[in-house]
């Protein structure tokens, strides 16, 4: 994990159900980490408040969850909000459930064939428990999808500075701070996490508190003397350490050996494990070709 805080937007036109949901929503965790709500009345205040939370492209965005009201300034306004997120943000993480406190106007079939959403909610069934239930669930898809495409981004970025592995390092660093910023250029509060990369006992790369070698190199040795868990046949292994892993992919004729740390907010889960094991096979065998 990333992130301090996972940030869910409610889009409604009636304040009572900000205030209600707003009352249900706050003690709700995941991963052990916060969720922090925020709250706009109108599909414009809904797109600004969306690019307020805009991370360096428009598709990529701090919101893991948003819920809108289908009926606002008009009968389909928090529809056509939808259609803005996906179409003209290009934004396919975000998890969007609609809420309508008058489902003749927008019937659940419909708009579940016509939009693309994860969920249609009528605000009469909106109880704590129902909201827990699609926050938890869908700040967790939301997690899964933007650990996933962002590994996948970095890797393109690295293959096409693979002529050179000075060029690989140039690369990754500058998209390491790059992820970082907002659409205005000022680093996101809620992102804060430290990382380190070390290619056959070369530091590369080094993010926040491993930004310096040394102290990499120490936590790397402390967490490389705990024991470890297999991650595969070829001897590639995870040493966990409360919110520090080390991932160590083991040297072979297709890539080098490479070490990878991340202190993250909270415990890594598996699936984030394995997407970053994937990622790192990957980088591993980009690094032995460059050379």
């Amino acid at each position: 994990m990333h992130s301090t805080e996972f940030h869910v937007v409610l889009v409604d036109d009636e304040p009572d159900v900000h205030e209600i949901t707003r009352l249900a929503m706050r003690k709700f965790r995941v991963y052990g980490l916060p969720v922090r709500l925020h709250s706009a009345a109108s599909k414009a205040e809904g797109i600004e408040l969306l690019n307020s939370l805009t991370l360096g492209r428009a598709d990529i965005n701090l919101a893991a969850v948003a819920l809108i009201d289908v009926v606002m300034e008009t009968d389909h306004a928090g529809l056509e909000l939808c259609a803005y997120i996906r179409e003209v943000m290009k934004n396919r993480r975000m998890q969007l459930y609609v809420r309508t406190g008058q489902p003749g106007t927008a019937p659940e079939r419909s708009v579940i064939d016509q939009y693309d959403i994860q969920g249609y909610l009528a605000k009469s069934e909106a109880t704590e428990d129902k909201l827990y239930t699609l926050v938890k669930a869908g700040v967790r898809q939301a997690c899964y999808n933007g650990v996933s495409h962002a590994l996948q981004d970095l890797l393109h970025c690295l293959i096409q500075s693979a002529s050179s592995r000075e060029n690989i390092t140039a690369a990754l660093r500058g998209w390491q701070r790059q992820a970082r910023l907002k659409m205005q250029g000022e680093t996101a509060a809620s992102i804060a996490s430290a990382l380190c990369y070390m290619v056959d006992d070369q530091f590369v790369a080094g993010v926040a508190a491993w930004h310096d070698e040394a102290v990499a190199r120490q936590r790397r040795d402390e967490l490389a003397a705990l024991p470890a868990s297999p991650l595969n046949e070829d001897g590639d292994r995870i040493t966990m350490d409360g919110r520090d892993f080390l991932i160590q992919i083991a040297p072979t004729a297709a890539n080098a050996a490479v070490q990878y740390m991340l202190r993250g907010t909270a415990p890594s889960p598996d699936w984030e494990v394995a997407l970053y094991h994937g990622y790192l096979r990957s980088f591993a065998a980009l690094w032995k070709q460059a050379g």
